[in-house]
């Protein structure tokens, strides 16, 4: 289970469990480290940083809901089942998708098919942030309470809320196509679209 720590402010992220994205599945032709934390702001939401080890991320896109999964992109995927609901593909879940650029994809929905973009409006609470340096990459961004409570239909944030997580790293251009995962996808084909294989996790 993946601990989010209650927190004051962004800064105090530093004190957050930490996680790695571990798995490279699919034949992935690239694997570069990357590790983050994620902790809850009550009244604000659920912020995220994340590292990557790669020097010359492909960056291409630089607007909202650009395909950001063909650049290379750091993404965060969070379920919240309804109150006696099976985890399965139909639950619903959020993902944030963004490249070194800080160009994010965001949207929302029940099961792959027929998903919703998070609504502009919401854009500016998400302060995302994205910085290159020499050997690596790193991104912030928050996952609004406003949006997660209005648009996905969550009740309520706090230690009794059921929700899961997957983090992910990819790349679908095929020169340097890979797909690293935080919890390990049993799958056959590429598709981080699967709630079934995402970690509990819980406010603490």
């Amino acid at each position: 289970m993946y601990q989010i720590r209650r927190i004051r402010s962004k800064e105090e992220i530093v004190s957050c469990s930490p996680f790695q994205i571990s798995y490279y599945l699919w034949n992935s032709r690239k694997r570069p480290a990357v590790s983050g934390k994620m902790g809850y702001i009550p009244g604000e939401g659920f912020f995220v940083r994340m590292t990557c080890e790669e020097a010359e991320p492909l960056t291409t896109y630089t607007d909202y809901m650009d395909p950001v999964c063909n650049d290379s992109a750091m993404e965060v995927f969070l379920a919240f089942p309804e109150e006696g609901e099976r985890l399965g593909s139909d639950v619903m879940y959020l993902n944030f998708e963004a490249n070194s650029n800080g160009a994010l994809y965001a949207a929302y929905g029940k099961g792959r098919k027929g998903r919703k973009p998070m609504p502009e409006e919401y854009l500016p609470l998400c302060h995302v942030r994205a910085e290159r340096k020499e050997e690596s990459w790193s991104l912030s961004f928050l996952i609004p309470e406003a949006y997660l409570k209005k648009e996905c239909g969550v009740g309520r944030l706090d230690e009794n809320t059921e929700m899961y997580c997957n983090f992910y790293k990819i790349s679908e251009t095929p020169e340097i196509e890979h797909y690293g995962s935080f919890h390990l996808i049993e799958n056959e084909k590429p598709n981080f679209h699967l709630p079934l294989y995402f970690e509990r996790c819980r406010i603490c």
